[in-house]
């Protein structure tokens, strides 16, 4: 919708009926959740990166556009977030350099749908008989997802560069093949020790799941154990009952049909669009495409974060088959509904989240396909499905799955141009590409020295010099701190100095640290290493995602891999010196030099891992929901070739001229990484003047 009306002219726009363009259904996961819990985690980073989308000048924007929130209201029954978001139409190509600028206005309502309180829980018995196979199969998906992503991604990798052609490979072919197989060992070697991990793990909690209940019966036992207990049962519970109770799944896909019902309500011919995570993601696709006509609701997109789809499937029924191919369901829809009225589907997966445990398909020959088709697409890795996109969160285990609203540009962004319409301006394919290759080797390199943090600091303070450093360390501030406490309370002060360093007398042993002492340090010295590393990331995530001139490619690469460097050499420094100091008799010189070559193999792999790694890209969906078959398959693009296409550099080159930097740091950044001259510096400018 075009208008010419003046900035600050509307008025708060009321959620009346028909009155919105496109309405956005969010849908929590598993676990209890407070009323405007999940419509706060998605509204606040999807409204705030389209405000940054709309009001970017490289698009022709300007202060009058942006996104105005006019009801906020996250207490009422239905709780809802309304705006209207003006953006500088997409310019015709063909159009004249000087054409004005077209202004669109949308108007946008988002909506929650929270089941969590729409059906009677299950009993806390119930719910532990019922985990024990439910965690196989939930330890099997988890095994499949980090065999293909620990072993089968470096082993066709290693395969991929030795079938190319060496003018096309990044490095030299010995050198590709040393860290590809590198890659591969340790890799494996990784994936053997957390095959044991959580196999053990399983062997260990089966017997005891179904004895929780009854052991909450002894008074000591439930004193300690019930808090703890409560929280796994609200955290699963919903699970067992999708799973195990009819009825009261009907009356989870209730509340998302009312959601739909209101959401079309609002728009009345526009889009609705159904966003769920986890649990509410299957909870959403059997509700939308096995209970409800889409069309009727106007859905015309679903999107699936995190997805337990395919590990939740369908209730269960006593004499029923639990048989469940929600794939062929959706292609079914689409083939019956209108061209204008099919669901377009995304799925976002991260490569560790163990839940949605990779793409959605339905048999696990099809998942597999398009799992190799997000890394390496041919014709050999087709099979039905919806658009994938394979996205890093935060290249941790067990962490991905709840930190999708926090990926802006693999997750948040997309979803936010859909909601801004086909009139929004679209990305360079070669910037798009640049934009999702760095965040993937940010958050690989947050991984990688993530690890670097815990063996440093599991090591380090256990070497001699280190630990006496340590114990003097913790002498000197106790006794410091209990001066200051004599001082205050007028006490002797040299009693105080000594009543604090006997405080912590039960960390130390003689000059060294205590084995108490030592884990003590080592939690403390872990505490702060992962805090350095998650500011340091945050740094240069924003340096990409937030930056309306970003640092130019190979700039950014060198300056974002010196924390990388520093906490890998620094671990291999410190594995090295425990090699030296721990070993008895010593080892001799060849020994340790042959030790310090190989860490420093491997320390030089890691560090050069996540730049040199494949990322995933998009699969496209199969069949097209617009009836035109399957897109071709494109020709990857490699790094150096989007750095160096004509489009990166023009819109690098318009974002520097457009540069307009306010202070003194803010110019020296200006002037030293990006090129920039004050007016009167320009060359020509005396002449113009």
């Amino acid at each position: 919708m075009l208008i010419a009306e003046e900035k600050g002219a509307e008025s708060a726009t009321r959620p009346a009926p028909g009155n919105f363009d496109v309405a956005l259904v969010v849908v929590h996961g598993m676990g209890s959740a407070y009323k405007s819990q999940i419509l706060l985690e998605w509204a606040e980073p999807i409204l705030e990166r389209m405000d940054w989308l709309a009001r970017d000048r490289i698009i022709g924007a300007d202060e009058g556009h942006g996104v105005t929130i006019h009801d906020s209201d996250l207490a009422g029954e239905l709780p809802m977030v309304t705006a209207t978001v003006r953006f500088p139409k997409r310019r015709d190509p063909e159009a004249a350099a000087d054409a004005p600028v077209e202004t669109v206005v949308r108007k946008v309502a988002i909506l929650e749908a929270r089941w969590s309180d729409s059906f009677v829980p299950m009993t806390r018995a119930q719910v532990f008989r019922w985990a024990v196979p439910f965690l196989w199969r939930a330890i099997s998906r988890t095994l499949g997802l980090f065999l293909g992503t620990m072993v089968l991604l470096p082993w066709m990798t290693l395969v991929h560069h030795l079938r190319m052609d060496r003018r096309l490979l990044l490095l030299p072919r010995t050198v590709n093949l040393v860290v590809d197989v590198v890659r591969l060992v340790v890799s494996t070697l990784a994936y053997v020790a957390t095959w044991v991990f959580l196999v053990l793990l399983g062997i260990v909690v089966t017997p005891i799941l179904p004895l929780l209940s009854p052991l909450l019966l002894i008074p000591w036992f439930k004193d300690v154990a019930q808090g703890v207990l409560d929280q796994l049962v609200e955290s699963i519970g919903d699970v067992a009952t999708w799973k195990e109770r009819p009825v009261r799944a009907s009356a989870m896909r209730l509340v998302v049909r009312d959601a739909l019902a209101r959401a079309k309500e609002l728009v009345g011919d526009g889009d609705v669009h159904l966003f769920a995570h986890s649990q509410g993601a299957a909870v959403s696709t059997f509700a939308l495409f096995e209970e409800l006509d889409p069309t009727a609701y106007h859905v015309r997109r679903l999107t699936t974060v995190g997805a337990a789809v395919m590990l939740l499937g369908r209730e269960s029924w006593r004499g029923r088959k639990d048989s469940y191919t929600p794939v062929q369901t959706w292609i079914e829809r689409n083939r019956a509904a209108e061209p204008g009225a099919r669901v377009e589907w995304d799925n976002h997966w991260a490569i560790w989240d163990p839940f949605s445990a990779g793409p959605i398909a339905d048999t696990r020959a099809e998942a597999r396909t398009r799992w190799r088709a997000a890394y390496f697409p041919s014709d050999d890795t087709v099979a039905d499905g919806p658009e994938e996109h394979a996205v890093h969160n935060t290249s941790q285990p067990f962490l991905d799955h709840g930190m999708y609203h926090a990926n802006t540009t693999q997750v948040v962004e997309p979803t936010a141009r859909h909601l801004l319409g086909p009139d929004f301006p679209t990305v360079p394919e070669p910037v798009a590409y640049l934009r999702n290759r760095l965040v993937v080797i940010d958050k690989k390199s947050l991984g990688l020295s993530s690890i670097a943090a815990v063996v440093i600091a599991a090591i380090l303070p256990g070497l001699p010099a280190a630990s006496a450093i340590f114990a003097g360390l913790v002498t000197l501030v106790a006794s410091a701190v209990g001066l200051a406490v004599a001082f205050v309370t007028s006490a002797d002060l040299e009693a105080g100095a000594s009543a604090g360093a006997d405080a912590v007398a039960f960390l130390i042993d003689g000059d060294r640290l205590s084995a108490i002492g030592w884990v003590v340090a080592s939690a403390l010295l872990l505490a702060l290493l992962i805090w350095l590393n998650q500011i340091m990331q945050g740094q240069t995530e924003r340096s990409i995602v937030w930056d309306r001139c970003p640092l130019d490619v190979r700039t950014w690469l060198v300056i974002t891999a010196i924390p990388r460097t520093l906490y890998v050499l620094t671990a291999a420094a410190v594995v090295w010196f425990a090699v030296f100091a721990w070993n008895d008799p010593r080892l001799d010189t060849t020994a340790l030099v042959v030790t310090a070559i190989g860490l420093a193999v491997v320390a030089g792999f890691v560090i050069v891992e996540p730049r040199f790694a494949p990322a995933p890209v998009v699969v496209p969906a199969r069949p097209r929901p617009g009836g035109a078959g399957v897109l071709p398959l494109s020709e990857p693009m490699r790094l150096g070739d989007a750095m160096a296409s004509p489009e990166y550099r023009a819109e690098l080159a318009a974002r520097r001229g457009m540069l307009r930097p306010e202070g003194p740091w803010a110019t020296w950044w200006a002037k030293h990484f990006h090129a920039w001259r004050p007016p009167e510096e320009t060359p020509g400018a005396e002449r113009r003047a």
